[in-house]
């Protein structure tokens, strides 16, 4: 943790407090070889929160063209669970607008493997994805191979209208520049379209002790306070939100131009709940930091105690939470043998910091299947629990998060 000074990403002109050090922490790429393992790159992963608008961020985040540029080992559409969300999510917008063809037009940034846009172009919206890793989804749905932001947004107007709906699912966080993001929202939105947007939600990644989910890729971490706040920094207003399950708790907001619509009871009744929670408090956010210090000490004693009575460790999925709390908790090869995965993108390679193969889940099932499997999923738990018993998993789970422990099944 450094003496420099970092103002809010947001306010621009507010000193953060930084609060917890997650240490040096890679990106969430997978290296193919040992050399390339042996080159790559971590920075340090601080937490500050702004005592004004009660954002939560990196202190130095490490810019999006250096963490998503090239491969992106990420699939939106791999879990059953996260497909039938985005389904749900289709269905919602199609009930937002009217029957009228010219004004169905979407456009999704961040649209990673296109299952929205396909799920969205099913229900006959005009689709249009933007994606600096040109996905191209299982429907051959239009993506501008870019990183979204105010130079962008010009172009995609310059070339055809603005969107009646703008869609961002877990990629509002990642963003380097929230404002000339914001920027280019406005200039891509109809006059009395709405910004629909799911980012993990503030509130429950400290009530959850998901410090997992704080990795480079997200910048932020919003609740609906700090979204407030910068949306109206933009001319924008939020008037509706949802809580869902997605990621292990998210907020989903509708956002639009102020005035247009009308501010529902859901904004008034979640900013009332927040304003108790104290989120511009120095001392949340201490407690918060003791709290994940003192889960590093019994997750690792847990794997460390297991292991040591001669017990095979293994690891299902490679969420991008599971590469911080990995290299937080200091465990690799000589705790853990392998981590399995179901993405073609993973199987075979390395797993970034901590170095342990990855191998298929079939192997993970196989006849030298392991003692143990670390459920690093564990927002999902239910679903990844069912797969592994399906596929012949004989072992025990272990639950990282919130509370370390071996799951106890009838």
């Amino acid at each position: 943790m450094g003496d420099d000074i970092t103002f809010c990403q947001t306010c621009r002109d507010v000193p953060i407090i930084e609060f917890l050090s997650l240490g040096e922490q890679p990106a969430c790429r997978f290296p193919e070889t040992q050399e390339e393992a042996q080159d790559e790159q971590t920075w340090p992963l601080d937490l500050g929160f702004c005592p004004q608008c009660s954002l939560v961020q990196v202190m130095d985040p490490v810019h999006e063209r250096v963490l998503f540029s090239g491969e992106y080992h990420h699939l939106a559409g791999l879990t059953k669970g996260f497909r039938e969300h985005l389904g749900t999510l289709a269905d919602e917008l199609a009930a937002h607008q009217d029957s009228d063809p010219g004004r169905r037009r979407v456009i999704e940034i961040g649209s990673n493997d296109g299952s929205l846009l396909d799920a969205l172009a099913e229900r006959g919206f005009e689709v249009l994805g933007v994606d600096p890793c040109g996905s191209v989804s299982a429907k051959g749905s239009p993506v501008v191979t870019d990183y979204f932001g105010s130079e962008v947004a010009k172009k995609i107007v310059s070339s055809s209208r603005p969107a009646n709906i703008v869609v961002a699912t877990n990629t509002f966080a990642h963003v380097t520049n929230l404002h000339d993001f914001l920027e280019g929202l406005s200039t891509i939105l109809e006059s009395d379209g709405m910004f629909v947007s799911e980012s993990h939600y503030l509130p429950e990644l400290l009530h959850s002790l998901q410090y997992d989910f704080a990795y480079h890729e997200h910048s932020r971490y919003y609740s609906l306070t700090a979204l407030q706040h910068a949306f109206g920094m933009h001319g924008l207003e939020v008037f509706d939100i949802d809580l869902v399950d997605a990621h292990g708790g998210s907020i989903r907001v509708y956002a639009g131009f102020r005035d247009a619509h009308e501010i529902r009871e859901s904004v008034t009744k979640l900013r009332r709940e927040e304003d108790a929670l104290k989120l511009t408090s120095e001392a949340t956010y201490r407690q918060f930091a003791a709290r994940v210090a003192d889960h590093r000490d019994r997750f690792r004693t847990l794997v460390r105690n297991l292991a040591s009575d001669g017990s095979r460790i293994a690891g299902s999925s490679c969420p991008a939470r599971a590469v911080t709390l990995l290299n937080f908790c200091s465990l690799g090869p000589g705790d853990i043998t392998a981590v399995s995965e179901i993405s073609p993108l993973k199987i075979g390679r390395i797993f970034p910091g901590v170095h342990i193969p990855v191998i298929s889940q079939e192997e993970l099932c196989g006849p030298e299947q392991p003692d143990y499997a670390i459920l690093f999923s564990w927002h999902i738990l239910d679903e990844l629990r069912s797969r592994l018993r399906e596929e012949g998993f004989r072992g025990k789970f272990i639950v990282p998060l919130p509370e370390p422990h071996v799951l106890s099944e009838p």
